[in-house]
């Protein structure tokens, strides 16, 4: 699991929750779980739902149910050397995951990438070699 920011979401923040991506409209403070956020959610059959008090610890945990890969995941997205997920972090501007990826030549240098084209790299790779 990932752990828990002491920095708050930014609000406007594109953030996982309830199935969907949505934004957060206000965020307060709290003296035990650090930060509550207002989230509102646009469902097209029902209209707007909005979210009280939702903490840093839910969304650092719906961020963590989006995530395909951990730390140290081994992926093969080319020919080379099995690669490695060396880091993730969740983008609030396009509500999105991106990894780093470990660079199977050099050390020290990293490839980022989203999600969806991590998978897809992933399938072309078995596709490729099969």
């Amino acid at each position: 699991m990932m752990t828990i920011p002491k920095t708050p979401c930014p609000v406007g923040g594109l953030v996982p929750l309830m199935g969907g991506v949505w934004p957060i409209t206000a965020r307060k403070a709290h003296p035990v779980l650090g930060w509550l956020y207002t989230i509102h959610e646009k469902r097209t059959d029902a209209g707007l739902v909005i979210h009280y008090n939702v903490s840093q610890e839910d969304l650092v945990h719906e961020i963590d149910l989006v995530c395909k890969f951990k730390i140290n995941d081994p992926v093969r997205i080319g020919a080379f050397n099995v690669r490695h997920v060396v880091g993730r972090r969740w983008d609030f501007q396009n509500g999105r995951i991106i990894y780093q990826i470990n660079d199977s030549l050099r050390t020290g240098r990293a490839h980022y990438m989203d999600q969806n084209e991590l998978i897809a790299r992933i399938r072309a790779n078995e596709e490729e070699h099969a």
